[in-house]
């Protein structure tokens, strides 16, 4: 059942099934997939980026990480919330790791411009990892994680009514993420529990 449900999610985002990593929710999909990737890419710098109209799941690991040596940004979004694209672009620089864009928001359901978020990604640092909080688009809308350049991918079954306390987090088999949760290595030693 757990393989032909890794099945399922991989085929469904276009990635290989060895991508698929499952978890205890979305929030700590999302923990894992940022804090996870940082752990694993200091090299690549100590400045962040998310906006300001994230979930809770990712502004408290934004603020727990600014409180412990990463400049973060928090970038605004128009009346309508869609991301200031222009900000975006002026604050990456060559210190930049890490990108988290809700793609589906929760409240208002606007859904942000990946693919131009990419594109500005790409033309000032090709190696920021991009992390997609697709909590509310995992089953809604169509993703394509290879296509698009979205490095990490958060979802939870709860959303498209599978059980409680389920999650599954993409990761990019280019990319390396630790894990922040030890024990008897299930999910390909990522993911214990």
């Amino acid at each position: 059942v757990v393989k032909n449900a890794r099945d399922i999610i991989a085929t469904s985002l276009n990635a290989d099934k060895d991508e698929i990593y499952f978890t205890s929710g979305g929030t700590e999909s999302n923990n894992l997939a940022i804090r996870g990737f940082l752990n694993a890419n200091k090299r690549l710098g100590n400045h962040v980026v998310t906006l300001k109209t994230e979930h809770p799941s990712v502004l408290e690991v934004y603020k727990h990480l600014s409180e412990n040596g990463y400049t973060v940004d928090f970038i605004d979004v128009d009346r309508e919330g869609i991301i200031n694209l222009e900000q975006l672009r002026e604050v990456l620089c060559e210190r930049t790791a890490l990108i988290s864009i809700l793609l589906v928001n929760n409240e208002t359901g606007v859904i942000q411009p990946i693919d131009d978020i990419i594109k500005i990604k790409n033309e000032t640092k090709k190696d920021i990892a991009v992390h997609v909080d697709g909590i509310q688009a995992f089953g809604k809308i169509k993703i394509d994680v290879k296509n698009s350049g979205i490095d990490l991918l958060s979802m939870s079954s709860h959303k498209i009514n599978g059980p409680k306390g389920v999650g599954a987090v993409y990761v990019n088999k280019k990319r390396k993420v630790n894990p922040i949760i030890f024990g008897g290595g299930q999910e390909s030693m990522l993911r214990s529990g």
